[in-house]
C-alpha cells in the first residue's frame, strides 16, 4: 500500500513489518480497545495536513471547487480507525440498521451490484408494462458538511453502547489542520464541523448518516394522504429515485413529489442536494415514447431534460438496456490503452511477450469487462457488444 506520509512520517510499509509480530499486533488491539473504553480519541491523531492540488483541465481555476484538498493524516491513527471501521460496519449490517438499497462504503456491496440491481428492476418493470423514470441527484460537500449532532443521534439509534457513543464523540471534537499550497504553509486552524474524507471511519459514518435519512424518507412517502410508491437507491453521496409506472405524468409527478421531500429531509439534516447536477432518465417499453422533462423549480432546480445516453457509476445506461454506447466507449478505451503497452517493447528489447500478456490481463481485460454482468446473460441480444470486444483482441 502506498500513500503520502502524514505528520508522524511513517508509512504503511513501516507500519506492515512492525505488525508482522504478533506481540506488536496485540498490543495495538489493546490500544484500540483502550481508546474506545476510556472514550478518547488521543490529540495527535486529531492534527493533519491538507495539501491543495488543482483539478486538471480547468478553464478557471477562481473557484474553490477547482481544486482537490488531500488530508494527510497519522498513519497508525488511521491503521486504528480501519480497525475500528471494520468491527462498526459488521454491527451495523448485523443488526439491520442499514438500508438493503444503501450500496457503496459497505463491503460486498459494490459499482456492479448497484448496476445489476438497477438492471433488473427496469427489466422487472417492462414485464409489467410499466416504464421506469429515475431522477439522480448529488449531495453537495456531503463529508465537510455533516452535522454531529445528527451524527450523534444516528450513532445512538444504530444501537452503539454508551463507551463507544462518548469515544465518537471525543473523535468528533478538537481537529485541527494546516494548509499547504506549493511552498506555502499556513497554521493549524480548528476544524469542528464534517468529517474527514480521507479517514477510514468516514465511509462507514457516512453510511450511518444516511440510513437514517433514507429511513425518514420512507416513512414521511408512506404516511401521506396517498402513498407515493417511489424506490430510492443510494451509492455513497450518488442517489436514484425510481419510479414505476404506467403513466409518465404521474411517475413525473410522483419523483418530483419525492424529490421536494428528499430535500427537505436533507435541509433539516444539514446536507444540501446539488440541483445542477440533477439528471433525469425514462427506460420506456414502447418504441416510440414520449420523453418528458421535470420543473425543478419549486425547489431552486432547474428544468431537467432527459439524455440520449446516461452515465451512472461507470455505466452507461441507453433506453432500450443494449449498452451499444457502454461497450464502444470501453472498447475504445481499451485500444488506446493497447497502443501505449505497444510502446513498452519490441522484439529486440524492452518487456517480454509474457509480460506484456499480465499487463494486457491486468491492465486491459478489466477496462473491457467492466459491467458485463449487465448485458452478457442468458437470452441477452449480445452479437453487437462482442463485436466491439473482438476490436481489442
Amino acid at each position: 500500500m502506498s500513500s503520502a506520509l502524514g505528520p508522524n512520517h511513517i508509512s504503511w510499509r513501516h507500519l506492515k513489518t512492525l505488525f508482522s509480530s504478533d506481540l506488536c499486533l496485540e498490543k495495538i488491539v489493546n490500544v484500540t480497545n483502550a481508546y474506545i473504553n476510556l472514550e478518547v480519541w488521543p490529540f495527535h491523531f486529531k492534527t493533519a495536513n491538507t495539501v491543495i492540488i488543482p483539478k486538471p483541465n480547468k478553464e478557471s481555476y477562481s473557484t474553490p471547487k477547482s481544486f482537490h484538498p488531500i488530508v494527510l493524516l497519522n498513519t497508525t491513527g488511521k491503521l486504528i480507525e480501519k480497525v475500528i471501521s471494520n468491527h462498526l460496519q459488521f454491527h451495523i449490517v448485523d443488526n439491520g440498521f442499514l438500508n438493503p438499497n444503501q450500496l457503496g462504503s459497505i463491503r460486498q456491496r459494490s459499482t456492479t451490484d448497484a448496476g445489476i440491481y438497477l438492471t433488473y428492476l427496469i427489466r422487472a418493470g417492462w414485464l409489467k408494462q410499466c416504464h421506469t423514470s429515475i431522477i439522480a441527484f448529488d449531495i453537495a460537500q456531503f463529508f465537510p458538511s455533516l452535522n454531529h449532532s445528527f451524527l450523534f443521534t444516528c450513532l445512538k439509534k444504530a444501537g452503539l453502547n454508551t463507551n463507544v457513543m462518548g469515544f465518537f464523540d471525543s473523535y468528533h471534537t478538537g481537529h485541527s489542520t494546516s494548509y499547504s499550497w506549493n511552498q506555502f504553509s499556513s497554521p493549524y486552524f480548528n476544524i469542528n464541523v464534517g468529517v474527514g474524507q480521507d479517514s477510514a471511519l468516514s465511509p462507514i459514518l457516512f453510511a450511518i448518516y444516511l440510513a437514517l435519512i433514507i429511513k425518514t424518507f420512507k416513512k414521511r412517502i408512506k404516511n401521506l394522504k396517498e402513498s407515493i410508491p417511489t424506490d430510492i437507491l443510494s451509492f455513497v453521496d450518488n442517489s436514484l429515485l425510481i419510479s414505476q409506472e404506467k403513466s409518465y405524468a404521474l411517475s413525473s409527478s410522483f419523483l418530483l413529489c419525492s424529490y421536494n421531500i428528499m430535500s427537505k429531509i436533507l435541509l433539516d439534516s444539514g446536507l444540501i442536494i446539488e440541483h445542477s447536477k440533477t439528471e433525469l432518465f425514462h427506460f420506456p417499453r414502447a418504441r416510440h415514447p414520449p420523453n418528458p422533462s421535470i420543473d425543478l423549480l419549486s425547489v431552486g432546480g432547474p428544468v431537467i431534460f432527459p439524455k440520449p445516453i446516461w452515465q451512472y457509476l461507470g455505466f452507461f445506461f441507453d433506453h432500450k438496456l443494449n449498452f451499444h454506447y457502454h461497450m464502444h466507449y470501453y472498447a475504445t478505451k481499451c485500444l488506446f490503452t493497447l497502443s501505449t503497452i505497444k510502446m513498452l517493447g519490441n522484439s529486440s528489447r524492452g518487456l517480454l511477450p509474457i509480460q506484456k500478456q499480465l499487463l494486457y490481463r491486468t491492465c486491459v481485460l478489466p477496462i473491457a469487462l467492466y459491467g458485463f454482468q449487465l448485458w452478457f446473460f442468458k437470452g441477452a441480444p449480445t452479437i453487437r457488444n462482442m463485436t466491439e470486444l473482438k476490436k481489442m483482441q
